[in-house]
């Protein structure tokens, strides 16, 4: 195998366990949010809509 066949070999495979993966990591993500993300949202839900800016 060239270099440039075994690369993208490798690729092929980490972009399929990247995609099995998938249904993992949004399942966490929802199970337990970034706290910068939630905070962030708490700070736009405190803003009164007059003062938000565009």
């Amino acid at each position: 195998m060239t270099i440039i066949a075994t690369l993208g070999a490798y690729a092929g495979l980490g972009l399929l366990a990247l995609m099995a993966a998938t249904p993992l990591l949004v399942e966490l993500d929802q199970r337990f949010p970034v706290a910068r993300r939630a905070k962030a949202a708490e700070r736009e839900r405190r803003m009164p809509a007059g003062l938000a800016s565009a």
